[in-house]
């Protein structure tokens, strides 16, 4: 997009946390790559290591020894977290933590959806609405999408809860792509997750204008290739890896001629 606008953004993913069980090894791995420098708080009695990229912060780096696996866990926000997390119960889904107060900051919960991927809800106060969805800058986050193990009773849910309409697309052999539309603003993808077996979960693309140069780069920092500079017709073109605490990410270059759609 070329113009930006003010929070809060209902229904948009405002901020990503990277839940991780080695912080240091996770910002070192990031910061190289992307160039991204930290404001660590004392939150909770842990360490919080806010993202600084571009022109202020979209998320942070927590360290959680306990959880199953490292992931980038994506913030939607919302007019009403209580209220919100009722009805997520209500269409199936579940709230696994909160909701709760954050400090001087906001009240979020963190749940997942009926098929199990995770992600949180999330209102800031007047000065931590999150990050603007519409401001395009290398290294932030760019686009999120749902690779489910059930993409249309992923749709109904995530209609009913935060009202996306799904715009489909044929993606060849990626299949089926239902760009989930807010309005007239793309707000996520949703797509059956290609791998039999593979977890419904959310993935995260990082805007890059120099797809080959970071996918070498990262792999260079310890990060493993699952599909380099892979194509996607009309839009740019993508690369899928596990950063070295093993993280899904993808990096996305657009078209010039696309710059807009991310």
């Amino acid at each position: 997009m070329n113009t930006t606008s003010q929070g809060p953004w209902p229904s948009r993913f405002v901020w990503h946390d990277m839940m991780t069980t080695d912080a240091e090894r996770s910002a070192r791995f990031y910061c190289s790559l992307f160039g991204w420098q930290f404001d660590e708080k004392v939150m909770q009695g842990s360490v919080y290591r806010m993202i600084l990229a571009g022109p202020g912060p979209i998320g942070g780096i927590i360290e959680e020894k306990g959880i199953p696996f490292p992931n980038w866990l994506p913030y939607i926000a919302v007019d009403d977290v209580d209220t919100t997390a009722k009805k997520i119960t209500g269409h199936g889904g579940k709230v696994c933590v909160g909701p709760m107060e954050i400090p001087n900051t906001g009240r979020l919960a963190i749940v997942n959806d009926p098929l199990g991927a995770w992600f949180a809800i999330y209102k800031g106060n007047a000065e931590s609405t999150g990050a603007d969805p519409d401001q395009p800058v290398p290294g932030r986050i760019c686009w999120n999408e749902l690779l489910s193990t059930d993409a249309e009773a992923a749709q109904r849910f995530y209609s009913a809860v935060f009202g996306w309409q799904p715009q489909p697309k044929d993606m060849g052999p990626y299949g089926l792509y239902r760009i989930q539309m807010l309005g007239d603003k793309q707000a996520a993808g949703l797509m059956q997750n290609p791998q039999n077996g593979a977890p419904s979960a959310w993935l995260s693309y990082f805007l890059t204008m120099h797809l080959q140069g970071d996918t070498e780069l990262a792999k260079s920092l310890g990060g493993t290739p699952l599909m380099e500079n892979a194509p996607i017709p009309g839009l740019g073109a993508f690369s899928m890896l596990k950063d070295p605490t093993g993280a899904v990410f993808a990096l996305f270059e657009p078209n010039m001629a696309a710059n807009e759609n991310c």
